[in-house]
């Protein structure tokens, strides 16, 4: 509903306002694809060949895109905290996997076990195998919910974590059916290409297939969201005791939704398993793959769907683009060494004189025109903000410098690493100065 202004006016302006936060999250996604395909041509690719990466990053952010969903359902709804994200998504893929594979016998070599086949050979259609593994990582979900909705939040998430590390560690054991440490492999494609160019071709009706199925969803949930089911939902998020003694069965609310949840996690293993072509329990399935969901959420600003996806393609982005850039920051920081060593100077220079001469205009000249402008901004903590940033880029820049100058081959080494820190400084920054995530949940008010 729009708001009111005080005379009883609805109070439309705000509607037409540039959403900023939008504008900034796509920008800066646009940014980061923007430098995978410079990359792309400073390495000499074809055209084909970089819009296949291109689309590689597009297909695994959308995966990512439906976890975090099905996590948002759960969490930004409900308030229902689910560490074992990782292992719904687990169930999802080797459900995927085990469905639509060709049989795969055990392979021995001169009496050694080389591979120990898995479980499969049912060789269905791709549709089948999704809705089998939401329905697998669904009923697992309803199976942990059972006993654990009905403990306090953080008994939840320990049930969780607990029940994720279990199913990595029998996906490992039972090589009978799940391969194994090897995993399966040859999982067919959605179209199976033969010419040379199947690589592109298999990239973008992936691309093709997952933006659909994440669009299908996404206004699947919205729908929901605006019902009376996704109000509930809400109300038990903020106080479940008052709706409660509203006379709704909040139990049963809490349970469909984490399975609603746990079923698009699984979906989202389904669709890693298609894309990869081949799942293995401990490369894709670690605890970090949940604090990842989480962080997209966070960042995105949970409760708020669209947000959970801006996230996805954003967290994600980074980590794809480190991959990219890996080879060329050294090479980069070894030809500007002598303007970045410049750069570092004159930034840590003005944000000494910068904070000095804030505070002392603020201070002596509190009365006059710019006196009171300095004071206002020193007020809002501009100062002291910008200050702590710069000295940050100041510091961080001459880390870079020094590895550069004294041990060269560790500048590659470090751009993943330097990306989880990135990562880390963008959550402070939100959860200091917005904590409701990049696109924040809309608040519903009355008239």
């Amino acid at each position: 509903m729009a708001s009111t202004s005080s005379g009883g006016i609805p109070n439309q302006a705000a509607g037409r306002k540039l959403p900023w936060s939008e504008v900034i999250a796509f920008v800066a996604i646009a940014v980061i694809v923007l430098a995978g395909v410079l990359a792309g041509v400073l390495a000499g690719a074809s055209p084909q060949g970089i819009l296949t990466n291109v689309g590689f990053y597009a297909s695994i952010a959308i995966i990512f895109a439906v976890l975090a969903l099905g996590f948002n359902l759960q969490w930004g709804y409900t308030g229902l905290f689910n560490a074992g994200i990782a292992g719904f998504y687990l169930i999802g893929a080797y459900t995927m996997a085990i469905a639509i594979t060709a049989p795969s016998p055990p392979i021995v070599i001169g009496g050694i076990p080389v591979y120990p086949g898995h479980l499969g050979g049912y060789s269905l259609p791709l549709a089948v195998g999704a809705i089998l593994a939401m329905l697998a990582a669904g009923g697992a979900a309803v199976i942990i919910a059972l006993p654990a909705l009905r403990l306090r939040a953080d008994y939840l998430a320990i049930a969780t974590l607990a029940f994720a590390s279990i199913l990595q560690i029998l996906a490992n054991n039972l090589q009978s059916v799940t391969g194994g440490a090897i995993g399966i492999t040859g999982i067919p494609k959605p179209i199976t290409f033969v010419s040379a160019n199947a690589p592109f071709l298999n990239a973008i009706t992936i691309v093709g297939i997952g933006s659909a199925i994440l669009l299908l969803f996404l206004l699947l949930l919205q729908f929901m969201a605006e019902s009376p089911w996704g109000r509930v939902l809400r109300a038990v998020r903020e106080d479940e005791e008052a709706t409660m003694a509203l006379g709704k069965n909040t139990f049963n609310y809490k349970l469909q939704a984490f399975a609603l949840g746990g079923a698009l996690m699984g979906l989202a293993g389904a669709l890693f398993a298609v894309t990869l072509g081949y799942v293995s329990p401990s490369s894709s399935f670690a605890p970090a793959v949940t604090f990842s969901v989480w962080v997209m959420v966070i960042v995105g600003g949970s409760g708020n769907n669209r947000g959970v996806i801006v996230g996805a393609f954003l967290i994600y982005g980074l980590e794809w683009l480190s991959v990219q850039l890996k080879d060329y920051v050294p090479i980069a920081l070894a030809a500007g060494l002598p303007t970045i060593r410049l750069l570092l100077i004159v930034v840590g220079l003005i944000a000494v004189i910068a904070a000095g001469v804030f505070v002392l205009f603020s201070r002596y000249m509190p009365t006059r025109g710019w006196g009171r402008v300095l004071r206002k901004i020193q007020e809002r903590g501009w100062v002291r903000n910008g200050t702590i940033g710069a000295f940050a880029l100041y510091g961080l820049g001459w880390v870079f410098v020094f590895l550069e100058q004294y041990k060269p081959g560790a500048i590659g080494d470090t751009i993943f690493y330097t990306r989880l820190m990135f990562i880390g400084v963008l959550l402070i920054i939100l959860i200091i100065y917005r904590p409701e995530g990049i696109l924040r949940e809309h608040k519903r008010v009355l008239r």
